[in-house]
């Protein structure tokens, strides 16, 4: 099975992989943030809709705020790589691993789908793969965690599928619309990574010798 990341066929990059396109899903191809994804970014930050299950959002996000934030997470040693949809080039969203650790070898995985009409298609399934993949293949993580609202079901669904444990509740974490919302912990060990999904996933996102 031909590799979603051998770039053999890859004989262009267009304006929105650039600089380098990194990794690959079926659909999608990740790359390098770069400071020109501010203005998008920015735009997410402040839709209520993209924001309706998240912190962010509750007040107004600045220009300066936003590129504060990004460079501050890219010079902290996370990784943060934006999303682009490999049909039509456009940059769909980001995802990330943060607070790596150096010692316990975790980190948290965030993902954001800001262009809504990427919503309901399984996009989020493929990066929280890939990123997965990706922290366990090539950073050599023992743990990958990550928290989502509970009221957000498309979210519990894909980070379910993509083998991640139900850890605990945070009771009332969060106040958005006029209500507070649990927030659900779940993490992934390496030991169960590999027994029940590295091989699936291998054969998908690994680099193919040519």
């Amino acid at each position: 099975m031909q590799s979603f990341m051998n770039l053999k066929n890859r004989t262009h990059l267009t304006y929105n992989l650039f600089p380098m396109e990194y990794l690959h899903t079926q659909r999608v191809a990740l790359r390098p943030y770069t400071p020109e994804d501010i203005p998008r970014i920015h735009a997410w930050f402040n839709d209520p809709e993209v924001t309706h299950y998240m912190f962010t959002g509750q007040k107004p996000t600045t220009l300066e705020q936003v590129t504060s934030l990004m460079k501050h997470d890219v010079e902290e040693g996370n990784v943060v790589m934006i999303a682009v949809n490999k049909e039509d080039d456009a940059v769909i969203g980001l995802v990330g691993l943060y607070e790596i650790h150096p010692t316990a070898n975790k980190a948290e995985m965030r993902i954001i789908i800001g262009e809504k009409q990427y919503w309901g298609k399984g996009y989020g399934s493929e990066l929280t793969e890939v990123i997965t993949f990706y922290g366990f293949d090539r950073l050599n993580l023992h743990r990958i965690y990550l928290g989502y609202t509970a009221a957000n079901k498309a979210a519990a669904g894909a980070y379910t599928n993509a083998g991640y444990t139900h850890e605990g509740v945070l009771r009332d974490d969060i106040y958005r619309n006029s209500e507070y919302y649990d927030t659900v912990r779940m993490g992934l060990l390496r030991d169960e990574y590999y027994a029940h999904k590295y091989e699936e996933h291998k054969k998908k996102f690994s680099i193919q010798k040519v």
